[in-house]
């Protein structure tokens, strides 16, 4: 495969996601804690804006399978050059000290209620390195545990461990924990943030809002914030969610 036809193949990827598949359910790096209702399906697409010229894209796609199930598409890692002077996307296949992009995973989550505050789930997203150069495929992940305490309406707590792998989040940890939070201001308000610990290429803070355009359109906007003794780039993060239920708040 050329890089030309590989970049069309990228391209064509992601507008068939967004027009028929549904995905995993987050806040801005990390699961919300939700599973997709049974039947439903749920679409986030978020951009990353480092520059003007330097963009990162993430797409995640998820359907509800019923007994606390989903599973889904993600495509991320897309990682966007505007400054005409090098490739439009950026095509790493090496995996050594970066993380490998694009990056297609395949995504599952399980979620165990424990009670009316408390429920607990296991998940994964596995997958591949969309590549050009044959024989550079190489399979990665990122597995997580998490705990999500709702103490009152209108507020939830989320903390848990992660494990993964130098392909997924390049060079330093591929062990560590991610936490995050969602406070409702109004009906169509909502703070949230989240972190994902250590010095890797995940290891960022985001703090923003969520708004409610309607009922299953929602907009966010946050400030993208790198882990101290990472070598993270700070930046802001722009976020859609396309929900195919009526959420319950």
């Amino acid at each position: 495969m050329t890089k030309e036809s590989f970049v069309k193949l990228s391209i064509w990827l992601v507008l068939v996601c967004f027009q028929r598949v549904y995905a995993q359910q987050n806040l801005f790096n990390i699961p919300a804690g939700e599973i997709t209702p049974e039947g439903k399906g749920f679409f986030q697409h978020q951009t990353n804006i480092y520059s003007l010229q330097e963009l990162e894209s993430k797409n995640h796609f998820v359907y509800g399978l019923g007994k606390g199930w989903e599973g889904g598409v993600n495509v991320i890692n897309l990682k966007m050059n505007l400054n005409g002077q090098s490739a439009f996307l950026t095509v790493n296949d090496e995996g050594l000290g970066t993380p490998m992009k694009p990056l297609l995973l395949f995504t599952t989550q399980k979620m165990f209620r424990l009670g009316k505050k408390w429920k607990t789930s296991i998940g994964t997203q596995a997958g591949f390195n969309l590549t050009g150069n044959q024989g550079y495929t190489q399979l990665t992940h990122f597995t997580y545990n998490l705990w999500v305490y709702e103490p009152t309406k209108g507020l939830r707590l989320l903390a848990g461990p992660y494990i993964t792998d130098h392909r997924f989040v390049g060079r330093n940890n591929r062990v560590g924990l991610q936490a995050g939070f969602e406070a409702r201001v109004s009906e169509k308000l909502m703070l949230m943030g989240d972190i994902i610990s250590g010095g890797n290429a995940t290891g960022v803070s985001v703090l923003g809002i969520n708004y409610s355009l309607t009922k299953r359109l929602q907009l966010c906007l946050g400030s993208l914030i790198p882990n101290p003794g990472s070598e993270n780039r700070a930046g802001l993060v722009l976020e859609v969610n396309l929900l195919g239920f009526d959420p319950v708040h």
